[in-house]
């Protein structure tokens, strides 16, 4: 039996055991199992697929609540600023500088601003301080 292919590759042990059962067999009993493996596949393709869109589902929502844990988090913590600084922050300051881009919380007497690393600071182009030219 020759064990090489037309592109010399070395057939398996177990194909060559699985095509040795089919040899034997009428075309028209190994186009059945192939209608039938063929349909498994589909049938279990179908399964994989359906799984992966809920699981896909599935991170968008951990992915979001994680984001509102972190936004809660954020928000104890200028709650507590506060309190240390008694002062109210000026909350979604937008400083000229800045073009357009906000502060999450701006302490105008002690000139402290907050930021958090949240779903905004995806939106933006950040490369502009490689540009920036080393001293």
């Amino acid at each position: 039996m020759n064990t090489q292919t037309k592109s010399n590759k070395t057939l398996t042990p177990e194909y060559l055991e699985w095509h040795n059962k089919f040899t034997g067999l009428p075309i028209v009993l190994t186009d059945k199992i192939s209608v039938r493996r063929n349909y498994e596949l589909k049938k279990e393709n179908i399964k994989i697929k359906t799984e992966n869109a809920e699981l896909k589902q599935n991170l968008d929502e951990l992915k979001k609540e994680l984001e509102s844990k972190k936004n809660r988090k954020f928000q104890e913590k200028c709650i507590l600023i506060t309190q240390i600084l008694n002062e109210e922050p000026v909350v979604e300051y937008r400083p000229s500088f800045m073009e357009g881009l906000e502060l999450d919380a701006f302490f105008q007497s002690n000139r402290i601003a907050l930021e958090v690393q949240g779903a905004q600071h995806r939106l933006h182009h950040t490369s502009w301080y490689k540009d920036v030219k080393k001293l």
